[in-house]
């Protein structure tokens, strides 16, 4: 089982499973639920095509599950997918850290695009929100 600092990942078949860690409960449900609410609400606005698809996710945050994802990626892959033709405006959360980012069906996606602090949440919300179409 992966450990991040947030969040835990199971890897099960083709499936990844991100539970938050106990000893940061909360940042872990929020990042959870911003994956989520990225996936489910914001991608369709703004056409990422860039992140990492939420199979399945729970409102509380307890469980995301993505496709699972081959890594290693190389920086300059993370650069091709965030840049160049594919630049998408306005940006998604993930960092550009190659670990964060993985290939799934031979497109290299954000794997790990989740908020843990409220006020980023919020600011990042009221970011988009002044940004869409």
């Amino acid at each position: 089982m992966e450990k991040g600092v947030y969040r835990r990942v199971l890897v099960i078949g083709k499936y990844a499973l991100k539970f938050p860690r106990l000893r940061n409960l909360f940042a872990g449900l929020r990042c959870n639920r911003w994956e989520r609410e990225m996936w489910q609400y914001w991608r369709p606005i703004f056409g990422w095509k860039n992140l990492c698809p939420v199979c399945f996710s729970d409102p509380l945050g307890v469980l995301v599950v993505m496709p699972r994802a081959l890594q290693p990626v190389t920086f300059q892959d993370v650069v091709n997918a965030t840049s160049g033709e594919h630049d998408y405006y306005p940006d998604i959360t993930a960092e550009t850290k190659p670990e964060d980012y993985g290939r799934v069906g031979g497109h290299v996606l954000a794997l790990d695009y989740g908020l843990p602090d409220e006020d980023l949440v919020f600011e990042r919300r009221a970011y988009y929100e002044s940004k869409k179409p």
